[in-house]
């Protein structure tokens, strides 16, 4: 049990929090490619649902591991997600938090396996790399750790150590004498996945210090947003007590301990908006047509290894946990609103609910591979915004690759300005499950770049006159995509005896791009000219089957409205000036014949 002391001190803290995010459901990461707690495995299925985390999501979803990609500092990367529940509609209280981590210890790890609770083996290391071993790069040099890690290894020890918030709402789930914090209302049973603490996991703002950084937080209800801001360890410090057992300073202070303060990030609270509208019992579009979306900036906070992660909260108006009288602690068991498989009477009549009450406060979550943050070049200025153009998607036909997506651009539609940069970088996986279909070689994604003339077509722009890159050296590397060993259709025919299948599938058909890499660095290219370009995908665009296209439209420095602002505003800012010098002039010499004109028009 815990002091009465204690208590108070936990239900104050769950009163603020315990539904802050009530629960979540499936949510998909497509841009970056989310893993869903997958890493190279071929199978329909993720091989490991408890590599990294507990994403609660279909085993279906997920993205293979591809060589990582890395964004600048200050670039603009559009974070792209399907969720199925629904949000910013009155059927559902909606809350998505996305975050990222970075450490010299974060990375996508070489097994399926989940790392072991053990000091002696997490940071175990292998040589060469499994993954980049597929990929055709043996550096036998090149030691990588083994197992797959975001929270560290004494993360997680401090939340096995440390009790659970009993302040905490948790309805009829009887949590009993589970006291650690690995134990919450939707996981009674501390299932380990990967280093991640349970209950962090299922609630937000989290009371104790995290290593997630906070990027923004989308919600149905903007009058949450102050809180949300201001609770976040972005701007917020948090305590923890020096022996971990201990979740509050009443009983850290009388069991001997200190209880510590761990400094805010020092970084802007997170952006707080609407979230997008979405429909409920669909991983679709929203209101405009295009996937969920949120366009983040790429902080300054250079790292090799970093990691994304997306929650979708969602929670119902069947009690009130927002903002008065927040359900606690005091609710549970027999005082819970709401009881598992609920039997209700309607007119006489008595109806059993599909109602988990251990799902009313549930997490979904989804996570991307690792990425590198860096510095942007020398030669781009600080101020010089650069939009990442990216692929999503994988290999298969929409049933196949469900809940994942087939291939597209990200954005689809790009709008920059002059002055502006783009960088044009994709990347992908060799081991697609083998029976997707697809164009090319078996299980790989394969993408590339070809102008066309409108995306009403289905083939490419040969040499046309404005071009989306500035010479044809660029317009080859993103087309052929630097393939090289490549034999001619004559050749292959004789290779492979005229086999129309072989044909397609053999590594040597660049006009399949199967000679070429899984990631591709288009480089960073500065917007020049004012136009409109559309292009697409030569191997994956297959009409009736599949689209990949995508669309570049780069307008002027300003829009003409307001230049038309700027140089009438300019224009009267002048005309007053020499106004202003005129009389000056008149006034400091009274005998001239200007002041006498201006005299006359009752200026002076």
């Amino acid at each position: 049990c815990v002091t009465t002391t204690t208590m108070k001190s936990l239900i104050v803290v769950a009163l603020v929090l315990a539904l802050a995010s009530a629960a979540l459901a499936d949510v998909y990461m497509h841009n970056p490619r989310g893993s869903n707690n997958r890493l190279n495995g071929n199978g329909q299925n993720r091989a490991n649902n408890n590599r990294m985390c507990d994403t609660q999501n279909n085993n279906k979803g997920g993205y293979c591991w591809g060589p990582p990609l890395y964004y600048y500092v200050g670039s603009h990367l559009m974070i792209e997600w399907t969720n199925q529940h629904a949000c910013a509609q009155p059927k559902v209280i909606c809350n998505i938090v996305l975050q990222y981590m970075c450490g010299d210890q974060v990375r996508d790890g070489a097994t399926t396996d989940t790392i072991p609770d053990d000091a002696n083996t997490y940071n175990q290391k292998v040589r060469p790399n499994p993954l980049t071993a597929a990929e055709g790069v043996l550096d036998i040099s090149e030691a990588v750790y083994l197992y797959g890690m975001h929270e560290s290894y004494q993360y997680y020890q401090d939340c096995k150590a440390r009790e659970r918030n009993r302040g905490l709402f948790s309805a009829d789930q009887r949590l009993g004498n589970r006291r650690s914090a690995r134990h919450t209302r939707q996981d009674r049973n501390g299932q380990r996945n990967g280093f991640e603490c349970p209950e962090e996991r299922d609630y937000y703002p989290y009371w104790h210090p995290t290593p997630w950084k906070d990027i923004a937080v989308l919600v149905s209800d903007t009058s949450r947003c102050e809180y949300f801001q201001s609770q976040s360890q972005n701007v917020l410090s948090k305590n923890r007590c020096a022996d971990p057992q201990f979740n509050n300073r009443v009983d850290c202070e009388a069991g001997g301990a200190k209880w510590e303060k761990v400094s805010s990030w020092g970084i802007a609270p997170p952006d707080c908006k609407m979230a997008p509208w979405t429909r409920d019992n669909h991983l679709g579009n929203t209101l405009n047509g295009y996937a969920s979306s949120y366009n983040w900036t790429i902080p300054d906070d250079p790292h090799e290894n970093c990691v994304l992660r997306l929650r979708y909260n969602i929670s119902t108006t069947d009690y009130q946990g927002w903002p008065k009288n927040f359900l606690n602690s005091s609710f549970n068991d027999e005082l819970s609103p709401v009881r598992q498989d609920a039997v209700v009477s309607y007119y006489g009549k008595l109806y059993e609910m599909a109602l988990n009450t251990d799902q009313f406060g549930r997490t979904f979550q989804d996570r991307s591979h690792v990425f590198e943050i860096r510095k942007r070049p020398s030669d781009i200025p600080s101020d010089a915004r650069i939009w990442n153009l990216n692929v999503r998607g994988k290999r298969g036909n929409i049933v196949q690759v469900y809940p994942a997506v087939e291939y597209d651009f990200v954005p689809n539609r790009l709008h920059a300005r002059v002055g502006d940069y783009v960088h044009f970088q994709w990347t992908g996986c060799d081991t697609n499950p083998a029976n997707n279909d697809g164009e090319g070689t078996r299980q790989t994604d394969r993408s590339n770049i070809a102008q066309m003339r409108d995306q009403g077509r289905n083939y490419p722009f040969e040499r046309a006159e404005n071009t989306i890159f500035d010479t044809e050296e660029w317009m080859d590397i993103v087309a052929f995509v630097n393939q090289e060993n490549c034999l001619d259709y004559q050749a292959l025919a004789a290779k492979n005896n005229n086999n129309q299948n072989a044909i397609e599938q053999d590594v040597q058909n660049c006009m399949k791009l199967n000679a070429g890499p899984t990631y591709i660095d288009g480089g960073v290219h500065k917007m020049n000219k004012t136009g409109y370009w559309d292009y697409f995908c030569t191997r994956n665009n297959n009409f009736s089957n599949r689209s990949q296209k995508g669309a570049l439209f780069v307008d002027e420095m300003l829009p003409g409205w307001s230049q038309a602002v700027i140089v009438g505003s300019s224009s009267v800012v002048a005309a007053g000036a020499v106004t202003g010098g005129v009389i000056m002039y008149a006034q400091s010499h009274p005998a001239s014949a200007i002041a006498g004109l201006l005299g006359k028009m009752a200026f002076l």
